[in-house]
């Protein structure tokens, strides 16, 4: 039978007490949805703007709250914490919830199934169904929000075959999944850098990153399409690496996703990442950022004065600076400010 949760009800699920300290440093800081000492204030922040009915706290005596909560074109990211413990009530949401335990325990319960949400396991909540989440206080957890349709075209694209926009996915994820832990680490990095980021990403890079955590949220995920983006994809004719080389060669100042790949090549995403991999021992994403790096080369060569390095690198679709300098260095031997102080001097 299904039944309501209760602060009580998480408050008995473990003996541990709620912590009452205060809440340190926290993902996504830059994009602060709230940050608070009154309890109303988070009600009605959850109200209007998460999608919640009811918010009942349990302890609450010296309450922190923080939500932070950034949306991308096609993907959200949030971190919410609480000092108490916490039950909500949501109306069904046009998204899919990931919840991740960075510390703590809560559950989350979807038409009457609860699923554990610790360092040990996701949960995932459906789009369209009501949802309910019951929080330890300190609980601190990072949120994805997936857009139903473009996973669905993402998977289209992977497998070869269009899926019913009912197909099920299952509400847990072991953590420890190597696919799951692919996941979390991709999240980890784009919260970092949308955590110190004062630029925005270039629009290209943005789009390949999307493009990612769609892609490794449908690889750890459960559901029946699975098998199939794991186990080995039919191997096309060699001739189709050329090829699409030479298209990421012409594009590749634009986005490299997964269907525009599948959309010129023909075949299944699967199939393209198993024949450069037979065929050049790398993936097209790895030869997409190799033309960058040698895009950036030529314009660190030019001599140009108006060309720095962090022109280059964001003309070139890296969003991180450090991260450009490391795969520079490894690439030509230098660092790119080496490369443009030699070319200044001739």
């Amino acid at each position: 039978m299904n039944r309501l949760l209760t602060a009580a009800d998480m408050v008995s699920a473990s003996p541990q007490p709620s912590p009452t300290g205060t809440i340190g440093p926290e993902p996504l800081h830059r994009h602060a949805l709230l940050r608070t000492s009154n309890p109303e204030v988070l009600r009605d922040i959850a109200g209007r703007k998460l999608g919640a009915v009811r918010v009942d706290f349990r302890n609450a005596d010296r309450f922190e709250a923080i939500v932070n909560l950034i949306e991308l074109e096609t993907i959200g990211l949030a971190f919410g914490t609480t000092t108490c413990d916490m039950v909500s009530d949501h109306r069904p949401a046009d998204f899919i919830r990931v919840q991740m335990a960075l510390s703590g325990r809560a559950v989350s319960c979807v038409g009457g199934e609860a699923t554990d949400v610790t360092e040990q396991q996701f949960a995932v909540a459906s789009a369209g169904v009501p949802w309910q989440m019951a929080c330890h206080g300190g609980h601190r957890r990072l949120t994805l929000r997936l857009d139903p349709a473009v996973l669905r075209q993402r998977l289209t694209a992977l497998v070869g075959v269009r899926p019913r926009a009912d197909y099920t996915i299952d509400p847990w994820i072991p953590a420890a999944d190597p696919q799951a832990r692919s996941l979390f680490k991709l999240l980890v990095f784009l919260t970092t850098q949308l955590s110190e980021q004062d630029a925005a990403f270039p629009a290209a890079v943005t789009r390949e990153l999307e493009d990612a955590v769609h892609v490794a949220f449908l690889c750890a995920s459960r559901h029946r399409f699975r098998d199939k983006l794991i186990d080995p994809a039919p191997m096309p004719e060699f001739g189709l690496v050329k090829r699409l080389e030479d298209y990421i060669e012409a594009n590749w100042r634009e986005p490299i996703t997964i269907e525009r790949l599948a959309r010129e090549a023909g075949v299944s995403a699967r199939s393209i990442f198993r024949v450069f991999e037979r065929v050049r021992g790398y993936s097209p994403i790895a030869f997409a950022k190799s033309v960058r790096l040698r895009r950036a080369h030529e314009m660190l060569c030019s001599g140009d004065p108006a060309v720095t390095v962090a022109s280059a690198a964001a003309a070139c679709n890296f969003a991180n600076a450090g991260h450009f300098a490391r795969y520079y260095r490894a690439t030509f031997g230098e660092l790119p400010s080496a490369t443009m102080t030699r070319a200044g001097r001739s």
